[in-house]
């Protein structure tokens, strides 16, 4: 009997190439898998493959130094963000007392009502200072007129007037120095977001570009 010639060696052994080719993908080891190829009379494995596509060679550009980006553009515009804690209610943060006092008429009653800031309004007062010292005490322009955004988050589920909050707000923003007066608010948006807990206040200062009292800050 004539043995196969070498290209036809694995046609003895198996009925066809796909059943060699699943015998070879058995092998784990890729060395043993081509002499075992080459004994079967098979091409190497890399004669199967398409050959690689020959990329040309990109041109090399010269490397422009990244400038450091600059913060000092969008502080220069004087807009002012900050989270802030939620206020008391009014009559939480003010009460009213009755004061002596010296009259100038000898005839009038030397007693006059007050009204003066309460314990949980400075308390308000000094929460909103440390949360503006911790944004890194940001100031607006001096005399500028300005627009305030008010974003509320109550702290829970009971009906509250959005109107109550921005008097005890604008009032600790001015004592803590974030403006001169609130007196300088030309415009004023507020708008109720989702509870969270113990509440917040996200408070947004624009100045005017354009504005009916433009120089009389």
């Amino acid at each position: 009997m004539t043995a196969p010639a070498p290209s036809q060696a694995w046609q003895a052994r198996f009925p066809s190439r796909a059943h060699v080719e699943r015998y070879l993908m058995t092998i784990k080891d890729p060395a043993t898998r081509e002499h075992v190829r080459e004994k079967l009379g098979l091409e190497p494995i890399s004669a199967c493959l398409p050959p690689r596509p020959v990329r040309p060679m990109l041109p090399i550009l010269p490397v422009r130094p990244i400038e450091p980006l600059s913060f000092e553009a969008e502080p220069s515009r004087g807009r002012v963000e900050l989270s802030l804690p939620y206020p008391p209610s009014l009559n939480a943060i003010w009460r009213s007392m009755v004061v002596r006092y010296t009259p100038k008429n000898p005839n009038a009653i030397p007693y006059r009502a007050r009204v003066l800031l309460s314990e949980r309004g400075r308390e308000y007062r000094r929460a909103v200072a440390s949360a503006v010292i911790a944004a890194g005490s940001p100031r607006t322009p001096p005399g500028a007129r300005l627009s305030v955004t008010l974003h509320v988050f109550a702290p829970d589920q009971r009906k509250r007037d959005l109107s109550n909050i921005p008097k005890a707000l604008e009032d600790a923003l001015t004592h803590a120095g974030v403006w001169a007066d609130d007196s300088l608010i030309d415009e004023e948006f507020i708008k109720r977001g989702p509870v969270v807990a113990g509440g917040r206040v996200d408070v947004v200062i624009t100045p005017l570009t354009s504005t009916l009292f433009a120089g009389t800050g």
